[in-house]
């Protein structure tokens, strides 16, 4: 192999080295928006020349390439986003820039889906879906250039180390490969298995199969276990999703029943409290140089593990932040109001009336109708300074004691600061006042209701591997390891496995939700809180072929 490197020139000035010769085989697993950004950044950061030596494989059994099945295209319209139109653009990556001329989703909208193509709008999921495939189509033209380029339409069942590579096994083909990059998201949309787990309950996803009228009956009593996103993705599918509408009558919004809905969807969880709305742009106000202090105070905390207190070093700014933007709208509140208020939120059960007067109240202050209030600015201030949160806990930064007290903090901040858009949230509201939907806890008693069905909302958490997927075998035989504290999958800063075989580079990437509390915010459509696949693809023309 050849010795001779071949230099360009990127377009913020870095030089890149890059080997002209020697056949490098790649295999990336998992092609949904994680796995489409990896080859986009390849097909970016490789000259032609080092593009001409690279043989790709990618597997994907979902048929929309780049969309996965999360954004899958078939799924109801009335599934929508709880990340803002604006947010979205594929091609912007860490460094703020834009990578290729194609467009932002909303400059896509303008051209197919116009009603969309504005500020503060909440796609649907398979809208968002057919965006990314006609990203991936760009990409894949621009892959053209590779020595070869294939997609393999099947799941991985296992992969194993080899003297002379890694061997990728899918059906029943195997094929050998340099470096195996993991991009497998959820490992497919998957039920939690923790205890309180209902083995017989129907999960969610694909909810056009599992939820149709065939599966869960009109006229049925259903019980709904789980209070997020999932649940209400659960809840609306089975109402409007069934052909009932929503109707303006003077101020309020009715809900009108088609016919085809449950009798009665009783929504499960432990604690009774709701995920809150999220406000829209037109209320934010405060210009980014407001926040430029509370960032400043959060990069300098020391990265030791050994040193950072959660609470005190990191949870206290945040609230500081909430109470100062409250007063810059003309509240008279400290940090320790936030504080208190914080303290009671998460301590207690919420009963029934209190989440839904939690959630009217949310919708009316994220849409300018009620003053900012405690809920909104906590929320407020967690979004803004979460990149800085990120740099503080990922990568071990938080030592066995310091983690689970950001965790508590984080599922609440889930809650509070990442809910659904407003519009979601009024027609849970709606259904509520219908009676179609009833909320409760675990101090009611569920078994005086005989349900016809039960539906599981509640997804696999990172940490919970599937047993039939790649990454299983890979954990049994050392090639990964996680991360003792948080349950982790550890990476290098370049998305590198860490192993227990003494291998230093032995070519095995994971990037995304598996890694999720080593790298933490594995959203998959930001590029902007991570530069681990831009680092893996410049750091590529390295390896060794």
């Amino acid at each position: 192999m050849s010795s001779v490197l071949d230099v360009r020139t990127t377009s913020n000035d870095n030089v890149i080295p890059e080997q002209a010769t020697g056949t490098l085989r790649l295999a990336i697993i998992g092609c949904g928006p994680r796995g489409l950004q990896c080859l986009e950044a390849l097909s970016r950061n490789l000259s032609p020349a080092a593009l001409a030596n690279i043989e790709i494989s990618v597997y994907e059994p979902c048929r929309t390439l780049g969309a996965g099945c999360v954004y899958d295209p078939r799924q109801p319209h009335v599934l929508r986003m709880n990340f803002a139109s604006q947010h979205v653009d594929f091609w912007k990556t860490d460094s703020g820039s834009v990578t290729h001329p194609s467009t932002s989703l909303i400059g896509w909208l303008v051209d197919h889906y116009p009603a969309f193509a504005s500020n503060d709008q909440y796609v649907p999921r398979a809208i968002v879906g057919e965006y990314l495939n006609e990203c991936y189509a760009v990409v894949e033209e621009k892959l053209r250039g590779a020595r070869s380029y294939e997609v393999i339409s099947s799941r991985v069942s296992g992969i194993r180390k080899r003297r002379s590579g890694w061997e990728v096994t899918s059906g029943d083909k195997t094929k050998l490969v340099d470096v195996v990059v993991l991009t497998t998201g959820h490992e497919g949309l998957r039920r939690s298995n923790t205890l309180e787990q209902n083995e017989s309950a129907r999960f969610v996803f694909p909810v056009q199969e599992n939820l149709s009228e065939q599966c869960v009956l009109p006229g049925s009593r259903v019980l709904v276990r789980g209070f997020g996103l999932t649940a209400l993705d659960a809840v609306l599918a089975m109402t409007e999703g069934r052909g009932g509408s929503l109707v303006q009558t003077g101020r309020t919004v009715e809900y009108r029943a088609s016919g085809r809905e449950p009798k009665t969807i009783t929504v499960y969880s432990r604690t009774g409290r709701p995920m809150l709305a999220k406000p829209t742009a037109a209320i934010e106000q405060l210009s980014d140089h407001f926040w430029g202090p509370f960032r400043e105070q959060l990069k300098a905390i020391t990265p030791d593990p050994s040193t950072v207190n959660f609470y005190k070093d990191v949870f206290s700014i945040i609230q500081r932040a909430a109470a100062e933007l409250l007063v810059q709208h003309g509240n008279s509140v400290t940090e320790k109001d936030v504080a208190d208020w914080y303290r009671g939120w998460s301590r207690y059960r919420m009963d029934a009336r209190s989440a839904y007067k939690a959630m009217r109240r949310s919708v009316m202050v994220s849409t300018g109708q009620r003053p900012r209030n405690i809920a909104y600015a906590l929320g407020e201030s967690w979004r803004k300074l979460y990149p800085e949160i990120v740099t503080v806990v990922s990568h071990g930064g938080l030592n066995s004691l310091q983690w689970p007290k950001y965790q508590r903090v984080a599922v609440e901040m889930e809650r509070i600061a990442f809910g659904p858009p407003a519009d979601s949230l009024r027609r849970l509201l709606s259904l509520i006042k219908a009676g179609i939907v009833e909320l409760t806890n675990q101090d009611d008693d569920l078994d005086a209701t005989p349900f016809d069905s039960h539906i599981d909302a509640v997804i696999a958490a990172p940490n919970q591997i599937s047993p039939n997927g790649p990454l299983a075998s890979l954990l049994a035989d050392g090639w990964v390891v996680r991360d003792e504290t948080t349950g982790a999958i550890k990476v290098d800063t370049a998305g590198e496995a860490i192993n227990s075989r003494s291998e230093e580079r032995p070519g095995l990437y994971l990037f995304g939700r598996a890694t999720e509390g080593w790298v933490v915010g594995n959203d998959s459509l930001s590029r902007t809180l991570h530069g681990h696949i831009e680092k893996w693809s410049k750091s590529l023309v390295l390896r060794p072929r």
